[in-house]
């Protein structure tokens, strides 16, 4: 902690100095802001918004969604490296699980929403922007976003052809090519944007059995949209998405290991992963508003991953699973016109039918009645889901803006599975269904030209649903999760635009909050929910641009999350006041950049997750440590093309991004890491 104080001391002293130097300087290359912290969009009324425009996504190196974890205060992305299966992203301390629960944060790529978190997107492609909503987005966005949505967006096509390339080569034979093609198509106003894309490493993890790096990575894939209109004023868009994974081993060492980065398994593992998507954009303004269709149809397949659960060189566990995710989405949005006018408003319609099947089969050592134990899980869990959703924000005065908004929310949901094993089957066939009902309201208000004080208050649910590994229905059915969250902030401007700032306090109130857990003496694989979790923090968000070369942000959330009442359903052991799983004690993240008039540039970025447990009991075990981790880049850019050196890591800093208790097992995060790469743009 006292690092990253020095580190952000030193920034801004550095800062201050580069601003006193340069202050005179004419003619210099001015910077588009990293980070714009709120507006005055309907959307920055109703929630603590950060956008990041499509030079973030660069200057952060971030190449994955999993890579966004602290990007904003109190947004951690626990990963297990499997690109998204198994992932939980919590925005604060309220997320998903590991497997069964719907996302507590969810996702939005060019207006298609995306399904459970283990299906979201694992690139991001150069040129996207990436907007952060904290708080709950139910009356928003169709798909229900109860403790956030993060939305990203790619860049539409210009009005001339535009050609990029990238290529880029670093440590552990990391190679990537990366090229993209936008502009018109013909004089007949039809335009197009097409990407593609293909990386690769060796392993960083060594397998001492078999004598090599087994958790190598390959990923490639290409996106294309046609844009035109089809006539009556109408404009459309049709996009195309497919992606393909072809990984080694999941990155999962022994938490007894001495080096984080060694194994002794038997089993070389693999992960391949097939995604794709196709989406329907239709899009008409009337005198009335603007509105909106969005039609969507995404297919997300893995197949396989295994994984020895041992880790060692005998065959004794294993998990071989096959699960596929098939998703079709229908969004009307009706929203107001930019205008001056006193009301604005969106609402919409929302539909969704989501289908997962899944095979997995595990084998354990069960003595004396079974020397190895095989059993075999097939699963189908079926979701429907209507909404209806609306929020509207109304200028009471020229200082003062009050908004609300609601959400009403049927979702029908069922189970059909069976379990296959020495002892016989175990079927269960059950459904469910339920009405939800989520509001918010809020205020904005001016106290002078560079204070407004914001106020939150929202209601946001989680349905409930199944899990697939039991064999008891009174185990596999859980219950919906609530939230009941107030929040209190400030927003200052200083008058010449350069700096900005935004300081948020924070109250939730969760009831019903879903876990998932291991029972005990058996291999049953559940979700259970505590009583009262109780969520408390403050968060803090910067930027300044002293100077048109030089710019400076960062963010810090503190977030308390902890148990107020929860019992262990096995053991009986009160668990009040101890932390929540993947919710770590803080979150911080910021970085500084600088432009020479000749070209050259330089830029470095931190990162600091503090203190996060992985089971409800706080073992020592189970516990990683606060740490941070330093990246740094310098380049030189022209018009034409940008040559840049990076390093990834440069402490060499050891962490783990994801522990499981079940197989006492942890997936270390990446380590230092160098490159090169080379864009080239006509």
């Amino acid at each position: 902690m006292y690092k990253l104080i020095g580190f952000a001391l030193a920034l801004l002293l550095g800062a201050t100095a580069i601003g006193q130097e340069f202050s005179d300087n004419a003619g210099v290359f001015e910077l588009s802001p990293i980070r714009v912290i709120a507006g005055d969009s309907l959307l920055d009324h109703g929630a603590s918004t950060s956008v990041f425009n499509t030079g973030a996504v660069d200057l952060y190196q971030m190449q994955s969604v999993q890579e966004t974890s602290a990007l904003v205060p109190n947004l951690f992305v626990s990963s297990s490296e499997t690109r998204g299966f198994g992932d939980v992203i919590t925005l604060r301390g309220m997320g998903n699980t590991l497997f069964f629960s719907q996302a507590g944060v969810a996702l939005y790529v060019d207006d298609v929403p995306s399904g459970d978190v283990f299906t979201y997107s694992s690139e991001l492609l150069s040129g996207n922007s990436l907007t952060l909503h904290r708080g709950g987005m139910g009356s928003f966005f169709g798909r229900n976003g109860p403790a956030g949505v993060v939305e990203i967006q790619s860049r539409a096509p210009g009005e001339t052809q535009r050609i990029e390339l990238s290529a880029e080569v670093g440590s552990y034979d990391k190679r990537a090519i990366r090229a993209s093609v936008s502009g018109p198509l013909s004089s007949s106003g039809v335009s197009h944007s097409l990407s593609v894309y293909h990386n690769e490493r060796a392993g960083f993890l060594h397998n001492a059995t078999l004598g090599r790096d087994t958790d190598t990575r390959e990923a490639q894939g290409a996106q294309w949209d046609l844009f035109f209109s089809p006539g009556n004023d109408w404009n459309a868009r049709v996009k195309l998405l497919t992606e393909s994974v072809d990984d080694g081993s999941q990155r999962l060492s022994s938490l007894f290991s001495p080096d984080k980065f060694t194994v002794g398994s038997n089993l070389e593992g693999e992960t391949q992963i097939d995604r794709n998507q196709i989406s329907a954009h239709l899009e008409r303004t009337f005198d009335w508003g603007n509105f909106k269709s969005i039609t969507a149809i995404q297919d997300w397949e893995l197949d396989p991953s295994t994984v020895d659960l041992d880790l060692g060189p005998d065959p004794i566990s294993t998990s071989h699973i096959k699960q596929d995710q098939k998703l079709l989405t229908q969004e009307f949005r009706f929203e107001s016109i930019d205008g001056g006018n006193p009301v604005e408003w969106r609402g919409g319609l929302f539909f969704q039918d989501k289908e997962t099947n899944g095979d997995s089969t595990r084998v354990f050592p069960a003595p004396p009645f079974f020397p190895v134990f095989t059993e075999q899980t097939v699963f189908e869990i079926e979701e429907e889901e209507i909404s209806v959703f609306g929020h509207v924000a109304y200028e009471a005065s020229e200082t003062l803006v009050l908004d609300a908004g609601l959400r009403i929310q049927n979702t029908d949901s069922s189970i059909n599975r069976v379990k296959t094993s020495p002892i016989g089957l175990a079927p269960i066939v059950s459904d469910r269904s339920k009405t939800y009902y989520s509001t918010d309201a809020g205020f904005q208000f001016q106290m002078s030209d560079h204070f407004s004080f914001v106020g939150r208050s929202a209601l946001s649910r989680k349905p409930k649903g199944f899990s697939a590994f039991t064999d008891m229905l009174e185990l596999a059915a859980f219950e919906d999760e609530s939230a009941w969250s107030n929040e209190l902030g400030f927003l200052f401007s200083s008058s010449d635009g350069t700096f900005k700032a935004r300081a948020t306090v924070f109250d939730m109130s969760i009831d019903d909050y879903q876990l998932e857990r291991s029972v005990p003496n058996s291999t049953d694989y559940i979700v259970i929910t505590a009583d009262e979790v109780s969520s408390q923090g403050i968060e803090t968000e910067f930027v300044w641009q002293p100077t048109p070369n030089f710019e400076l942000e960062a963010s810090f959330g503190l977030n308390d999350v902890t148990f107020d009442d929860h019992v262990d359903p096995f053991t009986s052991t009160r668990l009040d006041g101890l932390a929540v799983p993947y919710a770590p004690e803080y979150t911080t993240r910021g970085s500084a950049r600088y432009n020479f008039d000749n070209g050259v540039f330089v830029q470095a970025t931190f990162r600091g997750i503090g203190e996060t447990f992985y089971d409800e009991s706080n073992a020592a075990m189970f516990r990683q440590g606060s740490y941070e981790v330093y990246d740094a880049q310098i380049g030189y850019r022209t018009d034409r093309y940008t040559v840049v050196v990076f390093a990834k890591n440069l402490g060499d800093e050891e962490y783990y991004t994801f522990i499981n208790p079940q197989i006492f097992a942890a997936t270390p995060g990446d380590p230092k890491v160098f490159g090169v790469r080379l864009d080239t743009r006509f």
